[in-house]
């Protein structure tokens, strides 16, 4: 997440923290597996700057 505003940003998550769970963005490119935390590209591509 990325806040480009002059103030403080807070987002609210929702879930149940099951390792199973693959969490995706429907607007983004994005997709983060529970199990790791890891945001990746949706093909499976690490973003720049992540192992």
């Amino acid at each position: 997440m990325i806040n480009r505003s002059s103030v403080t940003s807070r987002y609210l998550e929702v879930g149940s923290r099951n390792p199973d769970d693959v969490i995706t963005c429907s607007d983004l490119d994005m997709m983060s597996a529970s199990s790791d935390g890891r945001f990746l590209h949706k093909d499976g591509r690490a973003y720049e700057g992540q192992g």
